[in-house]
């Protein structure tokens, strides 16, 4: 409220309050044919101041005879105080609290680990070694039998003793063991020796038989190439490729909080009315005999 719109209040007030107060005068002075209180203070001479019992209006309390009053309006007062004012009440107010951020680095694979399946080749050696080119045997000879020829003596006829015929000779001489026929023939029994011949024949010197002769191995150096580790698969593992990157990291996640904002105040200087305008009763100064008036004894 403004120091303006306090001042219009209070005449309002006033007004209102005096308007009873200015009916009544008007009344009065219709019925007595005098002047009217409403304009100011009348002259002493056209004053009555008797005032009829039947006036309904206010009169000044613990009024003695011989004082005479007067209905003046009396001004509202003011007074400067200083207030405080709230500028902006208090509130609850949510509030996002940003996320805080800082760098940090980190490895990022760039190729992951893996196995590689790689072929081996194989490796060669020159070597020299003995082959066989026939295998050892063994051959049968026949030995023919070996002979030779011998000259022996045979015999041709075995010797014997055999009866011969004979006569008996001119000496007359008989052989012992003959027998002499009567006919004058003589049978002797003579020993026949052996007879002998020679005779070439064949003798078996080393009969014939079978040899087993061993036949060696035929065998010859031959240089070849041979495998000294065979074609291999082998896995070979093949570690992961890492890169260093920066990147923005959360310390603190983003929030919502409710926080109570306190009132504002101000402090101001205003004026406000200590008391309304009112009509009020003030003794006033003047001579009773003048208004017809006898002080009593």
């Amino acid at each position: 409220m403004t120091y303006r719109s306090i001042i219009l209040a209070a005449v309002s007030l006033a007004a209102l309050a005096s308007a009873p107060f200015a009916r009544a005068q008007e009344q009065y002075a219709s019925d007595q044919g005098s002047v009217t209180l409403s304009g100011g203070p009348p002259p002493p001479e056209s004053i009555h101041c008797p005032v009829p019992q039947d006036i309904t209006v206010d009169v000044p309390p613990a009024a003695h005879p011989g004082q005479c009053f007067a209905r003046v309006r009396v001004a509202p007062t003011y007074e400067t105080y200083s207030e405080r004012v709230m500028v902006t009440p208090g509130r609850r107010e949510q509030r996002t609290i940003p996320a805080v951020y800082d760098w940090a680095e980190r490895q990022v694979i760039v190729e992951p680990e893996r196995v590689e399946h790689r072929v081996i080749p194989a490796t060669y050696r020159t070597v020299t070694e003995t082959v066989v080119v026939a295998q050892a045997t063994t051959r049968i000879e026949h030995t023919e039998a070996v002979y030779e020829t011998v000259t022996e003596q045979v015999i041709s006829r075995p010797a014997h003793s055999e009866w011969r015929r004979t006569f008996v000779g001119p000496d007359g001489v008989i052989p012992e063991g003959a027998e002499v026929e009567p006919t004058g023939e003589m049978i002797c029994l003579i020993q026949i020796p052996a007879e002998y011949s020679r005779v070439e024949r064949r003798v078996l010197r080393e009969p014939g038989h079978d040899v087993e002769i061993p036949v060696p191995a035929v065998t010859r150096e031959v240089t070849r190439k041979v495998i000294d580790q065979p074609e291999r698969v082998e896995d070979i593992p093949i570690p992961a490729v890492y890169h260093t990157e920066r990147y923005r990291r959360v310390v603190t996640e983003e929030r919502t909080e409710w926080i109570d904002v306190p009132p504002v105040y101000s402090t101001r200087e205003a004026r406000r009315q200590t008391s309304a305008g009112r009509l009020e009763w003030r003794e006033v100064k003047c001579d009773p005999r003048r208004l017809g008036i006898e002080p009593q004894q």
